[in-house]
């Protein structure tokens, strides 16, 4: 029913627009502090970041038989640069960087589940893949579409040898996908308990119930 395929620049714009339109507005962590819920609002630093990933070539897309895309996923390789633990950026670091008040509780929580750096260190891995964000249309949802997708992404890095992949989960979606792909959890985050600078970002009262907890999970790629 699906074809997946490496995403080649000629997607990179209907790519961009299936994350702004499709994940952005609609995943638990933006909605929960109050950023990105506008369908089509881009973040200038992200949608650069993305761009970039894009243009490494190892992202991956779903196509339907028509032919639209119908899901993608951005992956970054990420190596490991010393055998010491760098502190993650503050939030007046990421302001100076440019990125939008709302969204660096976002950033913070994200380094707090998975400091790639760390991560590599622990589990004596000089390189991973990490699946930055996996994405599928809103319209196409729970037909295993984010299954293949990741999927495709583990058989990318089995290929070339690349030993540790890790996604970081803000939804129960795409957190019982990598259960279900043997990823393993390496951290979690209640959202009852997320704070930023000592301050609670989400009122206790608008946790979905579905979506508790941001998650993130690693997965050693045998030989």
């Amino acid at each position: 029913m699906f074809t997946f395929h490496l995403v080649e620049p000629a997607d990179y714009e209907e790519a961009l627009n299936l994350f702004w339109n499709h994940f952005m507005p609609f995943e638990p962590a933006t909605r929960l502090a109050g950023c990105c819920t506008k369908i089509g609002y881009r973040i200038h630093n992200l949608d650069l970041m993305l761009r970039d990933m894009l243009k490494r070539n190892m992202c991956f897309m779903a196509k339907s038989q028509q032919g639209d895309m119908v899901g993608v996923i951005f992956c970054i390789i990420d190596n490991k640069v010393k055998n010491t633990i760098c502190e993650s950026p503050t939030k007046s670091e990421y302001l100076r960087q440019g990125w939008p008040v709302d969204f660096t509780q976002v950033l913070l929580l994200l380094d707090q589940l998975c400091d790639h750096q760390k991560i590599m260190l622990d589990k004596g891995m000089s390189q991973m893949l990490d699946l930055f964000a996996l994405v599928v249309r809103t319209d196409f949802r729970g037909q295993g579409i984010a299954t293949q997708l990741i999927t495709k992404a583990l058989n990318e890095a089995k290929t070339m040898g690349i030993p540790l992949v890790c996604i970081t989960c803000s939804s129960n979606f795409s957190q019982r996908c990598s259960v279900k792909l043997g990823f393993k959890v390496e951290n979690s985050i209640l959202y009852k308990d997320w704070y930023c600078e000592g301050q609670k970002i989400v009122k206790d009262e608008d946790i979905d119930p579905v979506h508790p907890a941001a998650i993130s999970y690693f997965k050693i790629l045998s030989n």
